[in-house]
């Protein structure tokens, strides 16, 4: 690997080979990187319409669309009508989405321990830590602060 390589490729790269792991490690569920994220936000936070996701991910609607599409056709989460405003439709995981979930956080726990493995303990510490400020800041120098917001 070149050592002049900038940040964001850097980034970039250890992007998708994360993606590359998880396509590989959820396919036996039936499921792949590009929903995992999606499962993961609403175990956080159910009800939410799928343009909160898009917007919170930066992804155009027909892209969420498709995989929320998958994931309800799948079985994973279903639409539910929003009580307060009877045209709105929030997500909500289903019991086969709950159940998968212990498995996901492992699949993702194990992929941090392996690719952190290469640095020293006190390193692995300061990298997360490090990395959660410089994703902190980068929401705010991209302009998309509150809708980051899982709380």
């Amino acid at each position: 690997m070149h050592q002049d390589m900038p940040l964001g490729a850097l980034i970039s790269l250890i992007r998708r080979n994360h993606f590359i792991a998880l396509n590989t490690r959820l396919k036996p569920l039936g499921l792949s990187a590009g929903q995992f994220p999606i499962l993961m936000f609403l175990s956080w936070k159910e009800g939410i319409p799928q343009e909160t996701l898009a917007r919170y991910f930066h992804l155009d609607k027909a892209t969420i669309a498709r995989a929320v599409r998958r994931l309800e056709d799948d079985g994973f989460i279903c639409r539910k009508i929003d009580p307060g405003d009877r045209r709105a439709y929030g997500l909500f995981l289903t019991g086969k989405g709950k159940g998968v979930m212990d498995e996901l956080l492992g699949i993702e726990a194990s992929w941090e321990e392996e690719l952190l493995a290469v640095l020293p303990e006190q390193e692995r510490d300061d990298v997360i830590r490090l990395l959660r400020i410089l994703a902190e800041h980068s929401i705010l120098l991209a302009g998309s602060g509150p809708d980051h917001d899982c709380s």
